[in-house]
């Protein structure tokens, strides 16, 4: 993921859109026969994708070549600067101007959100973004886990408006990460049901959902926790507003 490097770290009222169901309807433009695909269960609409390109190898060059010109087309289309194009996805795009025209040669790319405010990383490899409507988007986060959404939603709801309360604010939500008395804040979840956790005399650790409850709280390297998944979007705040 590479966010435009020329726009602020903050933005607000921003634009996305993608393709539904891009390869599916790229198949299906083509002439391949998809009767056996379940178009409406996503996953698994994928997973049968999946198992074609594998049988036929040019497939994928084929899907990928067609969904980078579509998306080409609709910027074209849309007469979109690159000044005004904030992320470019491999089926979507993320903008600062409404697209006009949302429907080319039958292949319609959809609108998602609207986010009032969008914050990269101070590394622009990762956003949290809050549509107009309440609804959060995070987004490029490795092993992100839900348990951290609290803090991003109440990262996105600072009063950027407020210069003199935007630092009391992030200071305000570093304590709280910080004193929590929850170790079910810290278990990242594993593919083996399992959770990993990083204690301060012991480094990271794979243990037992349950035993993440009786771990002592103050055993566990909290700080690591918030230099890794907070502190990237508060740095960023702070950036932009001592300029």
């Amino acid at each position: 993921m590479n966010i435009n490097k020329d726009h602020h770290l903050i933005l607000k009222d921003v634009y996305s859109y993608d393709v539904s169901s891009c390869h599916y309807n790229i198949l299906k433009r083509f002439g391949f026969d998809l009767s056996k695909i379940d178009k409406e269960d996503k996953l698994k609409r994928n997973i049968q994708i999946g198992l074609m390109m594998r049988e036929n190898s040019n497939l994928i060059s084929l899907l990928r070549k067609t969904t980078t010109n579509l998306i080409d087309a609709y910027i074209s289309e849309n007469k979109v600067s690159d000044d005004q194009i904030v992320l470019r996805q491999y089926d979507g795009i993320i903008v600062l101007i409404p697209l006009k025209e949302t429907n080319l040669g039958g292949m319609p790319i959809d609108f998602r959100d609207n986010f009032e405010i969008f914050i990269s990383s101070i590394n622009k490899r990762m956003y949290i973004a809050r549509s107009s409507k309440g609804k959060m988007k995070i987004k490029g986060i490795p092993n992100k886990y839900d348990e951290l959404n609290y803090y991003y939603e109440n990262i996105c709801k600072i009063n950027f408006a407020n210069k003199d309360r935007i630092f009391k604010r992030l200071q305000k939500i570093k304590d709280e990460f910080l004193a929590t008395k929850s170790p079910l804040l810290f278990g990242i979840p594993t593919e083996k049901g399992k959770v990993n956790i990083f204690l301060k005399d012991y480094g990271e650790i794979e243990i037992e959902e349950n035993t993440l409850k009786v771990i002592d709280v103050d055993d566990i390297d909290k700080q690591r926790y918030f230099d890794f998944y907070i502190s990237p979007f508060s740095k960023s705040i702070v950036i932009e507003f001592i300029r």
